[in-house]
């Protein structure tokens, strides 16, 4: 359950927790721009060293290589699945390795790519970067707490599961079915837990007259500094660049496919 981890906010004093979270959120999504335009090896290892810059300047690179962490898994299954769709047709092994290669570190990159943004973002942030969007404030409070009960979730079933291996529960051995059958034992235990939170999660917003108001007011309000502005008019400034160098069909550094470092061999 680590790749949950860049969900869970971590409290520091750092520049990059004092950045506007609007700033943040836009960076995160030129990141992610970027990886879905980029299918290069060199532009993704760029993205994801700049994220892991940002991450350690503010103090939480050990959540984010635990997201890492969590993703092999599902790494492993997308660079299984593309080599095996791209050999079976018959095409070169070489080929094949370069396509899967490149497309499981684009993966990688797309799951880290708001790791950033939520990490160093108090939920209260979000929520007031997301009712500037317009969005209505029901559906942002539905999703600020999904955000916050996914890592705490996450958590339980690794208890309960840590509970029945205490127990003699053996959850990692025997055939696939019989690993499915043995985590009916611990599922049970968690749904229990989701419904007694929903139950007083709904009581504490009827006390609260939740939704009684159209109109949300809040407590604090988001000021971008001129450190924000710069910090922004750079960022859109270096993924302007990187759209420009990309519709005209070549980029810096020279950059080389993942097929072509793999043909290279």
């Amino acid at each position: 359950m680590s790749i949950f981890e860049g969900l869970r906010f971590r409290p520091g004093k750092s520049f990059i927790h004092r950045i506007d979270p609007r700033v943040k959120l836009s960076i995160s999504i030129f990141i992610l721009s970027l990886a879905a335009i980029y299918v290069d090896i060199i532009v993704l290892t760029l993205l994801i060293s700049v994220e892991a810059f940002t991450v350690a300047r503010a103090g939480v690179l050990r959540l984010w290589l635990r997201t890492l962490r969590g993703s092999i898994y599902l790494a492993l299954l997308v660079f299984i699945i593309t080599l095996v769709t791209r050999l079976l047709p018959g095409g070169p092994l070489a080929e094949s390795l370069g396509y899967a290669v490149t497309y499981t570190y684009r993966l990688v990159v797309f799951l880290t790519s708001f790791s950033l943004f939520f990490l160093t973002t108090t939920p209260e942030e979000i929520a007031l970067t997301l009712s500037r969007l317009r969005i209505p404030y029901e559906y942002i409070f539905a999703f600020v707490s999904a955000i916050r009960f996914t890592p705490v979730l996450a958590d339980e079933m690794r208890s309960i599961m840590d509970a029945q291996r205490s127990r003699g529960l053996e959850l990692d051995r025997g055939r696939l079915l019989s690993r499915v059958r043995k985590l009916i034992p611990v599922l049970i235990p968690l749904l229990v837990n989701v419904l007694r939170r929903s139950y007083e999660l709904a009581e504490a917003m009827e006390v609260k007259c939740f939704g009684a108001s159209k109109k949300r007011t809040y407590l604090r309000d988001l000021n971008i500094k001129p450190s924000d502005y710069a910090i922004l008019a750079a960022a859109i400034t270096l993924f302007a660049t990187a759209i420009y160098l990309r519709v005209m069909g070549y980029a810096p550094l020279q950059i080389l496919t993942g097929l072509e470092l793999f043909n290279g061999m």
